[in-house]
């Protein structure tokens, strides 16, 4: 706003302390209003909404100070500098116009070239706080817009969102809790919260890359512990020194009706009995939050729980437990425990938990982000979402073999010498399955299967590589260099893709042959199907063949690992919730 356009309240019952003080405003130009007393200058405040108050220590009626005071009150965000004037006044009093919301204080009798200085002084400081104000009013907007379209980016592949409930509410405009929901190839479900250090923008940072490791690898397959393990090195190489993240994380096995829980950092997990009510099982923190070191620890084991049809498992952010009430208590686990016993009555776990800590903190500002997942135990309910069921996987095998030579195509490659080196078949080859059964998801495992398996084929067969190589990071590094060396000299080598495809009504079911010109190489321990133990010894090998096995119906090696067969049934897209 212009000076000149700047109004001045004078509130002052001395008519000539009046009379000069309007004096000098009006000499700058300024449009002034005066009030005798306290509280009609109240009233001139309430009307007029002055740039500036000038308030003698001395009024009549409402004191000086009080008038500040109210005065600051009616500002709300808007900063309305207020300039107390008086002839003396000792430490304490002007301790009590400071706490009242005075900005300056001017003695008399003063010199008029201080007094002005101390005008504009004030109106300087008052722009700035006005164009404060608005930046941290479009920031907030920003911020605002970023949160729903952030949300939408990691909440958005949520699956069965009314078979597992989720709450949230954050403290600032962005959460540093993360919930997360996946469906896995074998149809069994991943549940994960996340807990980042502190709340806010600065708390959210990781929150899209934990997304997507969570749901990318779920999809593929990877088993619970592998998608930790991805996120913990993620995170440690994203995140600041002083930030980490807690998580607990539950992967519900359909067919065995089991629950998978990994603990590292979080509030307990509660397994409640829906039958009884009762708390049967605590999970506690097992393993430091994830992020601080680049490797999780050795040891790190889920607690396996058996599931019942009613059985509800409860996933929490420690801003529910430790939520204050106005006597400084916590709403505690205890609370917590009491009010899912009563939800179950009435069947609504997460409506009476989130009832009972809103009467527990009345109307008080939320200290720290709040985040509970309930999840329905009842495996039946997800059936539905997969089309992975060993049921439906013998059906669509047993109708490949009644296919008509109508419902069946072929495509082969055969890539040889300098081809090897110059062509990656792969994305041909998917490229062309879409362009005949046309896009979906159901191509991500594929893509996984046939890069597996054509790199197996071309660096163990092809180029005799030995993955022993690959035994420690620094090996990669050995491995890859010795591969560039052998690719410049493929001679004769060759590779035969060769891919049989039948329709069926679930979706279709591809035959894939691979055969490569090498002399074969050890593929045994990582076909069978009690391999675990060797992959946890050697971490950097085997890993691509068992997954191969995970995500196929069928894998199969001959002549000593020179040709490979696999079976990759694939389904139609199914309606998720």
């Amino acid at each position: 706003m212009p000076l000149k356009n700047r109004h001045v309240l004078i509130i002052d019952s001395n008519e000539a302390h009046l009379e000069r003080l309007s004096s000098l405003i009006s000499d700058e130009g300024f449009r002034v209003s005066t009030a005798p007393e306290g509280m009609k200058g109240m009233v001139k405040y309430y009307q007029d909404r002055p740039d500036l108050v000038l308030i003698d220590y001395q009024i009549g009626g409402m004191s000086g100070v009080e008038c500040c005071r109210q005065i600051k009150a009616l500002s709300n965000d808007i900063f309305v500098p207020v300039i107390m004037i008086s002839t003396y006044l000792n430490d304490e009093e002007i301790k009590t116009c400071v706490e009242a919301g005075a900005d300056d204080i001017i003695f008399r009798p003063f010199a008029t070239a201080i007094f002005r200085s101390k005008v504009y002084s004030m109106f300087r400081i008052a722009d700035l706080y006005s164009k404060l104000h608005q930046l941290t009013a479009e920031r907030q907007n920003d911020e605002e817009l970023a949160e729903r379209l952030f949300s939408q980016v990691v909440e958005k592949g949520n699956i069965a969102k009314e078979h597992i409930q989720i709450f949230k509410r954050s403290a600032k405009t962005f959460s540093g809790d993360v919930q997360l929901t996946a469906l896995c190839p074998n149809g069994d479900i991943n549940v994960l919260l996340g807990d980042f250090t502190g709340h806010g923008l600065s708390s959210a940072i990781g929150a899209i890359p934990l997304a997507d490791i969570f749901r990318v690898m779920t999809d593929k397959g990877y088993s619970p512990l592998e998608i930790i393990k991805q996120i913990n090195r993620k995170m440690y190489q994203l995140l600041p020194t002083n930030m980490f993240l807690a998580l607990s994380m539950v992967s519900l096995s359909i067919h065995e009706k089991m629950a998978y829980i990994w603990n590292a950092g979080m509030e307990e997990v509660f397994v409640f009995d829906g039958d009884s009510g009762e708390l049967t099982t605590r999970v506690a923190s097992f393993h430091p939050p994830l992020g601080i070191a680049s490797n999780l620890l050795l040891d790190m084991k889920p607690k396996i729980v058996p599931i019942g049809k009613h059985d509800r498992i409860i996933m929490y952010s420690d801003g529910i437990v430790e939520a204050r009430n106005r006597a400084g208590e916590f709403f505690g686990e205890q609370r917590l425990i009491d009010a899912t016993k009563e939800g179950f009555v009435d069947k609504d776990v997460t409506g009476h938990i989130i009832a009972a800590l809103e009467v527990f903190c009345e109307d008080l500002p939320q200290d720290d982000d709040i985040s509970l997942m309930d999840i329905n135990c009842d495996v039946s309910l997800y059936q539905k979402l997969s089309s992975f069921s060993p049921k439906v996987r013998d059906e669509v095998i047993e109708q490949q073999l009644e296919m008509s030579e109508s419902d069946y195509w072929n495509w082969q490659m055969l890539l040889v010498g300098d081809k090897l080196a110059e062509i990656n078949p792969i994305p041909i080859l998917i490229n062309q399955i879409q362009e005949i059964e046309g896009p979906g998801e159901q191509w991500h495992g594929l893509f996984t299967v046939l890069t597996e398996l054509y790199v197996n084929a071309l660096d163990h067969g092809v180029l005799k590589l030995d993955s022993s190589l690959k035994s420690s990071p620094e090996g990669f590094a050995k491995y890859f260099k010795e591969k560039e060396r052998r690719m410049g000299d493929v001679g004769s080598g060759y590779i035969k893709i060769k891919i049989q495809h039948h329709s069926t009504d679930f979706g279709g079911v591809l035959s894939i042959m691979i055969i490569d010109s090498g002399s074969g190489f050890e593929f045994s321990p990582w076909v069978d199907a009690d391999s675990d133990h060797e992959l946890s010894r050697n971490q950097f090998s085997g890993r691509g063949i068992k997954l191969v096995r995970e995500l196929c119906d069928r894998l199969s090696y001959h002549d000593n690992g020179s040709m490979v067969k696999a079976t990759y049934p694939w389904y139609k897209s199914l309606n998720r919730v």
